[in-house]
Parts: C-alpha cells; sequence; structure tokens
C-alpha cells in the first residue's frame, strides 16, 4: 500500500512497513501495532468510499482523544476528505454554529458528547464507543473488509483537518491545515527533539488542540507510540500511567505536572519521562526546576500557533535561563521575521509582529477570503503576537497585540506584569490584563491565586513591585481569586479576565 503523496498517510504506510509489529497507540485496554492500524485505516477508508464520501467532503470528530481519533483523521486524509475537529468543551449552540459553518457529510460521536449535537447539523452520526465494544458500529466500520474501491486522485496540497480557532476576535475561524503541512511539521518536529522508535509518548492535550494533534503527528514521523490517557483520568491516575507504559516524553500542561510533586513520580529510583515540551516566553521555571532536577528529564520550550502546526520554536531550558523571555529559534522548516504594519522587516531588537513563513503555515480560512488575506496577505503568516528578534534569531515574546495595555500613551506587556508574579513564592497562578480608567485610558488589573496556606496583601505586592517594574506598568487593581480561566494547554485567557468588573475594594 502507497500513499499518493507526502502526508500524515505517506508516514502511516512507512511505519506499517518497517515497524510492522512494534506498538503505534495504546488507549485503554487496546493497544495496535502499526500493521493493525493500518489495517483498520484501510477498512475505514474503503467504508468511507463505500458512503460516498468524497474528497473535499467534511468528517467531523467530536471525540475522546484515543485509536478511533487517530483512526479517524488518517481514514480521512487516505481519501482526501477533510476532518472538522470539535471542541466538546464548547456549547451546543457553537458546536451547532460550527456544524453550519462546516457542513459536514458524516459525524464520528462518542455518545457522551450526544446532547452537544442536539441543534447541530452533523450529517449521518457514527457512535464510537471508548470502551472498543467489538461489535458496535465503529468497530465493525474499521475491522470489515469492503471490496476495494480506487482510492480518488488527491491534490498534494489538499486540506487534512479543519481546526477552528478560539474566536477572540468575533465568530471562531476553520483554520485548514494540509496533510503536507502536518507531516512537515511533524517530521522537523521529530527530527529536532531526537525522537525514534523507542519514544513512548503521553497523549494528554486534546486532540482537538493543535499542541495534541502535534505530537500525535510526531509519533507517526519517528514510528514511536502514542499512549492516550483516558478522558476521565485524574493526575493520579496519568501519572501510573506514565510508569506503567514507561512513558518517555508528553507536553502535558501545569494542571496535571503540578501535583505530581506530592504523589511520589519517582518509583524505585525511576522517572519514565525524559523529555518534556512546555511554553516560552512566558514560561512557569519553578516546573521547570522542578522537572530538570528531580525527574532529570530535558525541558524543552516552544511557542506557535494553530495557523503554524503546533510549536514554530524552540528553546533548551539552560537558554531559557539565560533568555527568559525568549521563545527560542524556528524549526528547520520555518523562517521567523519581525514586521512592521506595512510587511517591511524591522532590525534586531525593534517592536513588532512575530510572522512566520515556511512549510507548515495554514492554506487559510474556511469560507473566509478576508481573514485569510489580512493572516497571509504579505507572503508571511501574521501570527498577532508582538515581539523582538536578536541579531542571532532569537525570538522574544513581548504577547498579544491585541493584549497590549494602553495606560497613560505608555505600552504595557501583561507578561511582564505576570513574570513578576511568578517570581513571588506564595503565589499559585497570576495572570494580568488591562482594564478601563477614566485617568489613564486604561489600567493594569491582576488576579492572583495564592498557594494553600499562603498570606499576601495588596500593599505588599505593591511593595514588591517596586524596583522590578515601571511605575505605569505596576497593577493598580489587584483580584484574589480561586482559580485562573486556562484553554486546554494552559493557556491564560486575559479576554475572560477582562470582562469581570472592577471595584474599588480591587485597589492596590
Amino acid at each position: 500500500m502507497t500513499a499518493p503523496d507526502f502526508s500524515l498517510s505517506t508516514l502511516l504506510w512507512a511505519n506499517a512497513t518497517r515497524h510492522a509489529a512494534r506498538e503505534a497507540a495504546v488507549d485503554g485496554t487496546q493497544r495496535l501495532t502499526w500493521a493493525e492500524l493500518a489495517a483498520r485505516v484501510d477498512n475505514l477508508s474503503q467504508n468511507l468510499l463505500a458512503r460516498g464520501i468524497a474528497p473535499g467532503d467534511r468528517v467531523a470528530l467530536l471525540l475522546t482523544d484515543g485509536t478511533p481519533f487517530l483512526t479517524v483523521l488518517l481514514a480521512c486524509d487516505r481519501i482526501g476528505a477533510i476532518a472538522v475537529l470539535l471542541n466538546w468543551r464548547l456549547a451546543p449552540a457553537e458546536i451547532a454554529w460550527i456544524c453550519g459553518d462546516a457542513d459536514p457529510a458524516l459525524t464520528f460521536a462518542n455518545p457522551r458528547f450526544a446532547a452537544l449535537l442536539a441543534e447541530a447539523p452533523a450529517g449521518a452520526i457514527i457512535s464510537v464507543d471508548e470502551a472498543h465494544d467489538p461489535h458496535g458500529a465503529f468497530e465493525t466500520l474499521v475491522t470489515t473488509q469492503q471490496a476495494t474501491l480506487p482510492l480518488p486522485a488527491l491534490a498534494p496540497e489538499r486540506a487534512l483537518y479543519m481546526m477552528y480557532t478560539s474566536g477572540t476576535t468575533g465568530r471562531p475561524k476553520g483554520c485548514l491545515q494540509s496533510g503536507r503541512a502536518v507531516a512537515t511539521s511533524a517530521l522537523s518536529f521529530a527530527l529536532h527533539r531526537g525522537f525514534g522508535p523507542d519514544e513512548r509518548l503521553l497523549s494528554i492535550n486534546p486532540l482537538f488542540h493543535v499542541v495534541g494533534m502535534q505530537q500525535i503527528a510526531a509519533m507517526l514521523a519517528c514510528g514511536g507510540c502514542s499512549v492516550f490517557a483516558g478522558r476521565d483520568d485524574d493526575s493520579a491516575a496519568v501519572l501510573d500511567l506514565v510508569h506503567r507504559e514507561r512513558c518517555t516524553t508528553t507536553s502535558a500542561f501545569p494542571t496535571i505536572c503540578f501535583p505530581w510533586q506530592a504523589m511520589n513520580p519517582i518509583r524505585d529510583g525511576h522517572m519514565p519521562l525524559t523529555s518534556y515540551t512546555g511554553g516560552a516566553g512566558m514560561g512557569r521555571p519553578q516546573m521547570y526546576d522542578f522537572i530538570e532536577q528531580e525527574w532529570d528529564a530535558r525541558v524543552v520550550g516552544g511557542y506557535g500557533q494553530t495557523e503554524i502546526c503546533g510549536f514554530a520554536t524552540f528553546i533548551a531550558y539552560p537558554d531559557m535561563l539565560e533568555h527568559p523571555r525568549s521563545i527560542g529559534w524556528t524549526l528547520p522548516h520555518l523562517q521567523m521575521a519581525i514586521l512592521d504594519p506595512d510587511g517591511s522587516a524591522l532590525p534586531p531588537g525593534e517592536e513588532g509582529e512575530i510572522c512566520l513563513r515556511g512549510g507548515s503555515v495554514m492554506l487559510g480560512y474556511w469560507r473566509n477570503p478576508e481573514a485569510s488575506e489580512a493572516a497571509l496577505g504579505h507572503g508571511w503568516l501574521r501570527t498577532g503576537d508582538l515581539g523582538t528578534m536578536d541579531a542571532r534569531g532569537l525570538g522574544y515574546l513581548l504577547g498579544r497585540a491585541k493584549e497590549l495595555i494602553k495606560t497613560g500613551g505608555e505600552n504595557v506587556y501583561p507578561a511582564e506584569v505576570d513574570a513578576v508574579f511568578a517570581a513571588m513564592p506564595e503565589v499559585a497562578d497570576a495572570g494580568s490584563c488591562g482594564v478601563p480608567d477614566r485617568q489613564w485610558g486604561e489600567a493594569v488589573k491582576a488576579f492572583v491565586v495564592l498557594k494553600p496556606g499562603m498570606a499576601l496583601t495588596r500593599a505588599e505586592i505593591t511593595r514588591r513591585f517596586k524596583g522590578q517594574i515601571a511605575g505605569y506598568k505596576r497593577p493598580r487593581y489587584i483580584e484574589f481569586v480561586e482559580s485562573l480561566p486556562r484553554d486546554p494547554i494552559g493557556k491564560l485567557l486575559r479576554r475572560e479576565l477582562s470582562a469581570r468588573p472592577v471595584t474599588p475594594d480591587q485597589a492596590a
């Protein structure tokens, strides 16, 4: 079996030939070798063709992470259908809007998410049971051989998946990524990280998110194994899974990793994780210290976006310590530049928009030519992030352009404020944003989560900020909260913080 062009299918069939008996995926009680995964993808591809699914048709996935998700994605790639990756954290009305926009012919759905599809034009629905019932609808499709139908001729730059953005500027946009771009990103990622067939990924990030997707694509690139954590697993269960399956790498978000510190993460003198991917530029060095020193694992920070297939840059831990605000250097298949609003490159050290170009840039946004032109019109992907770059090509993230706080004519990047809080031992988490201010236009407000048993006053926080950061950057309002709103990979949702009311008692 051969794939018609370079895509995830190419990587799958190469592994099925070269590493046929090696494990490709572990999902609860189900363990699949590369040969078994390829056979299931082939069967599902034929069944989809028999149902009339044609190149360019949309096939929606409303699934928990696991082997069914991977199988459907690869079958879509094989026949040229576009996988629409639905976020099961959304509300029914949001799912309905996305389905109305994407117009799927078919939806693979986990029964636990049935209520989310109540209002959605989702096409025909195929139930996918998490327990891998051998008599269930999905298992029948992936294990039943059909009369072989000819595979359609496919364009090399066809879309593989559609991943909807968070919609911070209005309705979410369907970001289209080609199979070639996803495979290019995966190979570059695996090469940079030194991954090989012995790699075992703890897949903990949702596959409807680009970080989770890039991680499993990297396993396809290197012939490693994806070990999927259960949807209902807590931190203790995930740690048990790491040891039981001898997982070697992950990109787990902070809410998973922080509790491990008190759960005997090193067992029998060993922690199998040898590498960890986290954020860069706004990282949490205390967690990274723990991973490097206690686990003896290699921490690598990174920066990226949905529109670039995930991580676009990486920075090693020693460089993170030396350059704490840096996002590192680009992966080999990408270029980075700092551009002004007209699209002209700025010299080293000058602030502008971080822009990227190369083999993993998106095709565009689904049925949205205006947004596609705005993002790609200058020949670069405009990320919407502000930053600088030094003479060695080392990038520095300042923050989202739309999150920039303008107070009294001065610019304040929320990340600068957050970094001061990160150094306070009493603080478990903190985030800042701009709020309306009659005198200055905007003022800085901070939201602070204290560690259990710790106390910290607004006056003490203000005192500690002096000498650390300019006066106009200091929080004028401070609200103590139980937790901060974050997305599935731990990214702070500042827009939700900005929407919260400001009261006089919060004045610093």
